[in-house]
C-alpha cells in the first residue's frame, strides 16, 4: 500500500506542476492514475477503498466536473473547466472512493478561490484570468491519501 500511495502522490504532484505551468493535465498521467487506482482497489487492497466505491468515484468524479462545465457552457458559451480536471477528479475517485470526491472538490474550490483573490490583489489580475484547478485538487487528494496511509 505504501508504494502505491507514494507513486500516486508523486504523479499527482507531477500533474499539478504541469497544469500550473501549461494549463494541461496530460492523459498520460491522469488515465494511468484512473486505471491503477481501480486495479489497486480491486486486486491488491480492498481495505484501502472498496472496489465499488472506487468505480463510483471514477463516475462521480468525472461526471461532476463535466456537469459543471456543461452548465457553465450553456450560460457563458465558453468552457470554464478542462477535461483534464474531470479526469484528475476521476483518478482521485478511483484511488480514494466516491466519498472523498465531495470534500476534496469543496476544499479545492475554497483554496482555488483564495489563491485567485490573492493573485488578483498581488498581480492585479482580472476576475476572468484563468487559474489551473488541478493543483488544488491534488493538494487535498494527497492529504487524503496520507491520512488513509497513516490511519
Amino acid at each position: 500500500m505504501m508504494i502505491y500511495a507514494i507513486c500516486s502522490i508523486f504523479l499527482l504532484m507531477w500533474a499539478s506542476w504541469i497544469d500550473f505551468k501549461t494549463f494541461i493535465l496530460p492523459n498520460w498521467i491522469t488515465l494511468p492514475l484512473i486505471i491503477s487506482g481501480l486495479l489497486f482497489n480491486v486486486l491488491i487492497d480492498k481495505n484501502f477503498c472498496p472496489p465499488i466505491d472506487s468505480l463510483l468515484g471514477i463516475v462521480i468524479g468525472y461526471g461532476l466536473i463535466r456537469i459543471v462545465d456543461y452548465v457553465y457552457f450553456q450560460v457563458k458559451k465558453q468552457r470554464g473547466i478542462g477535461q483534464g480536471d474531470a479526469k484528475l477528479l476521476a483518478a482521485i475517485g478511483a484511488i480514494l472512493g466516491w466519498q472523498a470526491i465531495f470534500p476534496i472538490l469543496f476544499l479545492a474550490s475554497i483554496l482555488g478561490l483564495m489563491f485567485g483573490l490573492v493573485m488578483m490583489k498581488i498581480q492585479h489580475l482580472r476576475f476572468q484570468t484563468p487559474i489551473p484547478f488541478g493543483p488544488f485538487l491534488s493538494v487535498f487528494a494527497i492529504l487524503f491519501i496520507l491520512a488513509k496511509v497513516i490511519y
